[in-house]
């Protein structure tokens, strides 16, 4: 009995060195760059794992210790990378300590690490805290499971098992509550400190935003004003030119035309006009978008297609709508090369509406789908990037979002989730049951 209390009291001691790397991490490191960061909080995960396997409880002819939690952190929340550095000293550790049983060690170290590392990439797209925290506290049972394998067949070598089943029980019942109070709450504090980190970041986009849009707004304003009276000159001059000069006006007011839309793209991005706003079916603007694109998508050889016919509203400027939708299905059918294809779906669940556009084309790496919305960031080599950023403030000025998800050589999709106006819904259902 003295034996299984000292187990209890020994993992509870490896709780403590799992949670100080991270609490060290979330106090002191943690205002860092994020790849810094990330490498104090691998070196101190894999330092956490030494420890646990210096201060480990021999039992039973296993060593008892949660080497396994700090082991699955590294691949969850550090990558692969940092995930097999830490398998790496696991192992090297495990070595120097010696012992019997060395190869057996090594497999179950190498078949975990494995085991964790299939299901990195399923945990990361996971966007839920508590489902991240659940996903998680179900993972690590793969050691308890393992650990448990090895204990009976251990005991069935030896012939104890029949006198030892209730220790077994025992051993389990410990291993697995703290299994699963160090994991939950490891997981809560990475989850903390990356909910912090965003927030952050969002504080930053922010005032950055604010500062660029009264940039914007006040050279906007200042240029737009001797441009139209350059403009206006042009045009009579072209009036009188019989020339061959005459071409040369209308290239230079073609550019004056541009740098003019360029211009209304910064005011636009600076406050969005919200001159006429009005309840219209997303269908029926969707449908008109389709047939304006479309020409150009036969045009760039891109089979353009709309799928969901559900009668779906929101409030706005349909123009300003039109413009956004125009920009997103317009850079998909660029971004898509010849025989590729572009698919737009609307969905709804009374509550928001959902536009998906997903493009087969070239798709983006993680570096470019994090720049996507900022200020002179374009993935074409002739962009300014003021699209993208109009449309982002364009949906946000409505109450929505919109997320990109990509993947290189495979094409990307972006997805614009708004608020359904649920007062026109109220109204035709109420005239469907009349």
């Amino acid at each position: 009995m003295a034996n299984l209390y000292m187990i209890a009291e020994k993992l509870l001691l490896h709780v403590l060195i799992v949670l100080i790397p991270l609490l060290v991490v979330s106090f002191f490191v943690n205002d860092r760059k994020g790849r810094k960061s990330k490498t104090i909080l691998v070196a101190l995960l894999a330092i956490a794992a030494i420890l646990c396997m210096v201060f480990t409880f021999e039992e039973q002819g296993l060593y008892w210790d949660l080497r396994y939690v700090l082991l699955m952190l590294a691949f969850l929340y550090g990558g692969a990378r940092a995930g097999w550095v830490v398998c790496g000293v696991i192992l090297l550790t495990r070595t120097y300590i010696g012992g019997e049983h060395l190869f057996i060690g090594y497999v179950v170290v190498l078949a975990l690490s494995t085991i964790f590392y299939l299901y990195t990439s399923q945990y990361q797209q996971i966007k839920q805290k508590w489902k991240r925290v659940r996903f998680a506290i179900n993972l690590v049972f793969w050691p308890a499971i393992v650990q448990l394998t090895l204990l009976i067949v251990y005991l069935e070598l030896i012939g104890d098992l029949y006198y030892q089943f209730g220790h077994v029980i025992f051993y389990t019942i410990v291993f697995m509550l703290t299994l699963i109070v160090a994991v939950g709450f490891s997981t809560l504090l990475l989850e903390q400190m990356l909910e912090r980190k965003q927030m952050q970041e969002e504080m930053e986009r922010a005032v950055k935003m604010h500062a660029i849009s009264e940039l914007a707004a006040s050279i906007a304003h200042e240029v737009r004003n001797p441009l139209t009276v350059v403009k206006g000159f042009l045009q009579l001059m072209k009036k009188d030119e019989k020339g061959e000069n005459k071409e040369f006006f209308s290239i230079a007011l073609c550019e004056m035309n541009r740098a003019e839309e360029i211009i209304s793209d910064y005011l636009n991005f600076a406050k969005p006009q919200f001159k006429n706003v009005q309840v219209m079916e997303v269908n029926q603007v969707l449908k008109e978008i389709i047939n304006i694109l479309t020409p150009y998508a036969l045009k760039e050889n891109v089979e353009l297609t709309i799928v969901g016919s559900n009668k779906t509203s929101v409030r706005s400027d349909q123009n300003q709508f039109k413009q956004v939708l125009i920009n997103l299905i317009k850079n998909a059918i660029e971004a898509t090369p010849k025989n590729g294809k572009v698919n737009v779906k609307l969905e709804d669940d009374k509550s928001v509406v959902k536009i998906t556009i997903t493009d087969t084309g070239k798709g983006m790496s993680n570096e470019q789908l994090a720049n996507i919305g900022t200020l002179f960031y374009s993935t074409k080599d002739k962009g300014t990037g003021l699209g993208t950023m109009v449309s982002f403030r364009i949906i946000e000025e409505m109450g929505g979002t919109i997320r990109y998800e990509s993947k290189v050589n495979i094409g990307t999709k972006v997805t614009i989730v708004l608020p359904v106006e649920l007062s026109l819904l109220c109204a035709t259902d109420i005239l469907h049951n009349e």
